[in-house]
């Protein structure tokens, strides 16, 4: 049987659609490797692109918690709580009775290297009473009347047992506002008093309560008085005063008691008998009525 001759135009044929097909299936993987190199780059793009959500994320709550921690210092005990808010309006309220604003200006912030208190003329010629813790064992001790003005004072008695203290300020022949001290106690549970001190940040602040009575407090050797009224640190050393404007008791602290199975805060005062005592050792001659 004869062979069948080879035309060379189909084998030219066959081979072009050869190199054709090749050539499609070389741009097909072409054009796959683009769509996966184009996938792979928006794949990176989206991931990058996320990362940076998170860095700026990241970043913006760093910067507000840095915020809060800074304004929380700042302002924190100044918002301490909603009756810091109450207890200056009752304040501006109650200072604009003539006789309040006069007993404001007898009472002084008690400065130390570390911290401060509050403090009170007892005479004009410039015997203040705060607390014994206010200025236990501290180098410099000052006091600042209400208008700005400061002096350094000297520590005349301290008594740890009483909480109380006695300081002088030289006065150069300076007349100031002094509050009397209640001789014959009258308080009773139930009993109305203004107290005035430093509370916070804050400078003289009034604001007013009712006496609660005495109870035994540890550390103390003579019963204190338990007030229902706001009290703060920086109190210390505030003067409790009657309606008749005479001192009845020295706050130096706060308590919680039990009052008809439920828990509450309260004031506590040295009352004022038991600083008249201190003030015979010493042989002041101030008025005290």
């Amino acid at each position: 049987m004869k062979e069948r001759e080879h035309n060379p135009g189909e084998r030219n044929g066959r081979e072009d659609n050869d190199k054709e097909y090749e050539a499609m299936r070389e741009e097909e993987t072409d054009t796959l490797r683009d769509d996966e190199a184009d996938e792979e780059e928006e794949r990176k793009f989206f991931e990058r692109k996320e990362r940076t959500r998170k860095r700026i994320r990241k970043g913006i709550t760093i910067f507000l918690i840095v915020a809060l921690v800074a304004n929380g210092a700042a302002f924190w005990p100044m918002l301490y709580n909603l009756q810091a808010i109450r207890f200056l309006a009752i304040s501006r309220e109650l200072s604009k009775s003539e006789a309040i604003s006069q007993y404001k200006q007898a009472v002084v912030t008690v400065s130390t290297e570390d911290g401060k208190g509050t403090g009170f003329l007892i005479s004009p010629d410039g015997y203040i009473v705060t607390n014994h813790h206010v200025i236990d064992g501290k180098k410099n001790v000052f006091v600042r009347f209400s208008e700005g003005t400061s002096h350094e004072a000297e520590v005349v008695i301290s008594e740890a047992s009483r909480d109380l203290a006695v300081l002088k300020i030289a006065l150069n022949g300076e007349k100031r506002t002094a509050l009397p001290l209640e001789r014959e106690p009258s308080w009773k549970p139930g009993t109305h008093v203004y107290v005035i001190g430093n509370p916070l940040f804050f400078d003289h602040i009034v604001n007013q309560g009712t006496v609660v009575g005495e109870i035994p407090v540890q550390g103390l050797d003579v019963p204190a008085m338990a007030i229902e009224a706001p009290i703060y640190k920086g109190n210390s050393g505030s003067p409790l005063l009657s309606e008749k404007g005479e001192v009845v008791a020295v706050v130096f602290a706060t308590t919680e008691i039990e009052d008809s199975g439920e828990t509450r805060k309260v004031g506590l005062a040295v009352p004022v008998k038991h600083l008249i005592p201190l003030l015979d050792k010493m042989a002041w001659g101030g008025p005290t009525k």
